[in-house]
């Protein structure tokens, strides 16, 4: 699968969960929804990248984009081991 297509797959599944966030809160006041959904993405995120890499953090850490000292910040913050 191309990395173009992966792209167009995700964004389409975070589009489709918003949709349905917004269509089940019916108007129940919210705030500060980028901070709530990266709050909600973040952890699963690394979790599973880790997974994927069978543990390497290295790895995890270049696949996600970020330093390893970054990775394990986050990992700390999140309580991953």
């Amino acid at each position: 699968m191309s990395q173009n297509r992966t792209k167009l797959l995700l964004r389409e599944f975070v589009s489709q969960a918003m949709k349905d966030y917004f269509e089940k809160i019916d108007g129940y006041p919210i705030d500060k929804v980028y901070n709530l959904v990266i709050g909600e993405v973040e952890k699963p995120l690394i979790v599973e990248t880790i997974k994927y890499c069978n543990g390497n953090q290295t790895k995890a850490s270049e696949l996600l984009g970020l330093s390893r000292g970054t990775l394990r910040k986050k990992m700390k913050q999140y309580d991953i081991s």
